[in-house]
Parts: structure tokens; C-alpha cells; sequence
């Protein structure tokens, strides 16, 4: 019995002294994105708000919705035909034919109707707690066309 022991013992210690000197494989290095720093120009830092990296990302932003969200955002997309809507951030920015952000909509559930203008970064952004009408939408549309004009 005391020789098993022994033996076994044994193999542990020379099967750990073996693994040490075998050639472990090299891993193949994941290549990481490196972010530069860099100082972005205003119109840069307006493009990067509503870029994503790749398509997955955007199919995640639509399906991370809510069912009010998208009723938001379907009520949004029949209102800016001409421009394109992107969801980010569960935000909606309004983006005009060059990718240029030219409004943010946000959308917050809740029980009291509630609508908001407020300016981000030079961006009009309008906060809609519950779901109010189209009219309210194209209030802010006829707004926002008055003011670029």
C-alpha cells in the first residue's frame, strides 16, 4: 500500500515537471481596436454620435426597444420622409442626406404626457414622455424647417 502511495505520488510530481517543459503553443493575438487621441472637429464629433461600428450594433439598437419606442419611432419615420432615422443610445436622430444629425428625439415612457425642447451640443433635442400625437411631431418638424431655413 505504501508503494502506491509512493507511485502515485510520484507520477504527480513528474507529470507536473513534464508540463512545465513542453512548448506551450502560441495563442494567435486578437487585434484590438486602438482608439487614437485625437481632438475631434465639431462636425466629426456631430458624424461619430450616430456611426455604428457595423451592422450588428444597429440591429442590437432596434431590438433593444421598446414596444412605445418603436410606435415612437414609426410615428418619427412617417413624419422625416426625406431624411433618414437612426436609433442610437435609444435616442432617434434625424439625419439629413450627408449623415449630418440635424435633431435628436428621445422617447420616455410614463403616465403623464410631457413634451420638452431642449439644445445639445447645438442639436435641438425633443423629449416625448408618453406617446402625445403626429401633430406634436410635425409641430417640431415645421420648427426645426423654420429654423434651418
Amino acid at each position: 500500500m505504501g508503494v502506491a502511495i509512493f507511485c502515485l505520488i510520484l507520477g504527480f510530481i513528474v507529470g507536473y515537471l513534464f508540463k512545465d517543459t513542453q512548448h506551450k503553443k502560441e495563442t494567435p493575438k486578437v487585434k484590438t481596436k486602438q482608439t487614437r487621441n485625437v481632438y475631434l472637429s465639431y462636425n466629426e464629433r456631430q458624424r461619430a454620435k450616430i456611426r455604428y461600428l457595423n451592422d450588428v450594433d444597429r440591429i442590437r439598437e432596434l431590438n433593444l426597444l421598446s414596444h412605445n419606442e418603436s410606435k415612437f419611432m414609426r410615428l418619427l419615420q412617417h413624419q422625416f420622409l426625406e431624411h433618414k432615422l437612426i436609433v442610437k443610445d435609444r435616442r432617434f436622430y434625424i439625419a439629413d442626406q450627408d449623415n449630418y444629425p440635424i435633431a435628436i428625439f428621445e422617447y420616455r415612457d410614463g403616465t403623464k404626457e410631457l413634451k420638452v425642447k431642449d439644445t445639445e451640443d447645438g442639436l435641438p433635442v425633443f423629449l416625448y414622455k408618453a406617446i402625445l400625437s403626429s401633430d406634436a411631431i410635425a409641430e417640431d418638424k415645421m420648427a426645426l424647417n423654420s429654423n434651418v431655413a
